[in-house]
């Protein structure tokens, strides 16, 4: 009686996994949100300029966390070196500093 149950149970177990498995796959290949927050991120940044810098940055990151959240270090690095670019390019087009070529 006692291992009729046991078994019961742990089908109904693998049952409830297999569904909530099933349901996070469907889930992840129809949900576009994640596209549309990167393209409003690169659209948001345009303007600015990787630099060695940001390299180092991103790198660190991605070390601190043992090679994890590669998207989230980049993101980060461009919200903390990114801003700065982005004012000096808003610049008056009347200003007489020429501006200078990104080195890549």
């Amino acid at each position: 009686m006692l291992t009729r149950k046991l078994v019961l149970s742990g089908l109904a177990a693998l049952i409830a996994l297999a569904s909530g498995l099933y349901a996070a796959i469907a889930r992840a290949d129809g949900d576009p949100a994640p596209t549309y927050q990167r393209e409003r991120a690169a659209l948001r940044f345009k303007g600015c300029h990787w630099t060695d810098e940001m390299g180092k940055y991103v790198y660190d990151c991605i070390k601190k966390n043992d090679g994890m959240n590669a998207h989230w270090c980049y993101d980060e690095s461009l919200e903390v070196f990114c801003p700065a670019q982005v004012e000096a390019a808003k610049k008056p087009e009347g200003s007489s500093e020429p501006r200078s070529k990104p080195e890549n």
